[in-house]
C-alpha cells in the first residue's frame, strides 16, 4: 500500500458510532482502489455492507470527511472452480476489517473474518461471501467496540490540541471548518464539554459568515432578472440561511419582495419557505447543516495513510 491513498467520494460512505448522530464519532467506511484483485462491483458492495454494519449497532450516517475509518484487506484463501453445469466457483475469502486514524495512520483495533461464496462467477462468490459478514456477530461487536474506545480515548488526549487547531483554521478566516473539527468531538468524550462554548460561538461566526455570501448572492440573482426561474433561483438560496445569523432580517426582507413578486408572477401558492427559529433544535442542529452545507463544497478527495495495517 501507499504511504497516503487519495479517496473518492463515491467510495466514501460516512458513518457514525453513537446513540445521537449529532454528538456521535464519526468512522469513514473506505475500500482504497488499491485494494487487490476485487471486482469492482464486490468493492461497491463492501462499501455498502460497511455502512451497514455501523448502522446496524446503533449508528446514523454523518456526511464529514472522517479522521478516523474502517477498512478492509481481502486475503483468497482458497479458490476451487466446481465442473458442475453450470460451473460453480467456491471461494473462501479471510477478510480483516481495520479500525484507526486514517490521518495519523494509527491502526486501533483489527478483527479477520473467514467467509465463503458461491456463484456462478468469482464476482458473485465474492459477492456472496461478503453478504456473510454480521452486523450483530459478537466478534464483530467486539472490534467496534475497541474502535470506539480508541478514538474516544484520542480526544480525552488531544483536546486541546483540537481546539488549538480550530483556533488556527478560524484565525485565518475559515471558521466552517473549524466549526467542522468541533463538530467531530463526540459526546461520550470529556473534550465535549470543554468545548460547547467554542462551538457555539464558531456556528454564529459561521451562520453570519454563510448568511452574507447567500443574501449577495440572491440579491445578485434577483437584481439582474425578476423573472419566475429568478426568483425560485433567489428564493433556494435564501432557504437555506440560518435564522441565528445577524443578517436574517435582510434576507426576510429580500425573500418578501421576492414572494410578492412571484406571486404576481403566477397564480398558484408559491412553495418556498424561509427557516423558523425552533425552540426544540438544539444549535448542534443548526451547526451541523452549516458544516454539511460547507462540506459540500470542498474538494472530493481525502488522502488517508494506512501504511502498515495490512
Amino acid at each position: 500500500m501507499k504511504n497516503a491513498l487519495a479517496i473518492l467520494f463515491c467510495l466514501a460512505s460516512i458513518v457514525a458510532i453513537g446513540q445521537n448522530k449529532d454528538y456521535a464519532i464519526n468512522l469513514g467506511a473506505y475500500v482504497p482502489d488499491q485494494i487487490e484483485n476485487v471486482p469492482a462491483s464486490a468493492k461497491k458492495m463492501l462499501i455498502n455492507k460497511l455502512g451497514q454494519i455501523v448502522t446496524a449497532n446503533g449508528i446514523s450516517d454523518n456526511a464529514y470527511n472522517s479522521r478516523f475509518i474502517i477498512t478492509p484487506n481481502i486475503v483468497v484463501a482458497t479458490k476451487e472452480v466446481m465442473p458442475t453445469s453450470p460451473v460453480k466457483v467456491v471461494l473462501v475469502l479471510d477478510v480483516t476489517l481495520y479500525i484507526g486514524d486514517g490521518i495519523a495512520g494509527t491502526l486501533y483495533a483489527s478483527e479477520t473474518f473467514n467467509l465463503k461464496g458461491v456463484g456462478t462467477t468469482e464476482t458473485k462468490a465474492y459477492m456472496q461471501a461478503l453478504k456473510r459478514l454480521k452486523p450483530k456477530n459478537e466478534n464483530m461487536q467486539s472490534f467496534l467496540s475497541r474502535g470506539k474506545d480508541k478514538i474516544i480515548d484520542y480526544y480525552n488526549t488531544n483536546c486541546s490540541q483540537i481546539q488549538k487547531d480550530a483556533e488556527a483554521l478560524e484565525n485565518s478566516g475559515q471558521p466552517e471548518q473549524a466549526l467542522g473539527i468541533m463538530l467531530s468531538i463526540p459526546s461520550s468524550s470529556s473534550c465535549f464539554d470543554k468545548s460547547k462554548s467554542k462551538t457555539k460561538a464558531l456556528f454564529i461566526k459561521a451562520a453570519n459568515r454563510d448568511c452574507k455570501l447567500r443574501l449577495n448572492e440572491a440579491q445578485a440573482i434577483w437584481s439582474a432578472n425578476q423573472d419566475i426561474e429568478a426568483a425560485n433561483e433567489a428564493a433556494r438560496i435564501l432557504s437555506s440561511v440560518q435564522p441565528e445569523a445577524d443578517c436574517f432580517s435582510k434576507v426576510k426582507a429580500l425573500f418578501s419582495k421576492i414572494e410578492a413578486r412571484a406571486k404576481d408572477l403566477q397564480d398558484r401558492d408559491w412553495n418556498y419557505k424561509l427557516k423558523v427559529l425552533d425552540a426544540t433544535k438544539s444549535y448542534y442542529d443548526s451547526a451541523f447543516e452549516v458544516s454539511m452545507a460547507n462540506a459540500q463544497n470542498q474538494p472530493s478527495t481525502v488522502m488517508y495513510n494506512v501504511r502498515g495495517w495490512y
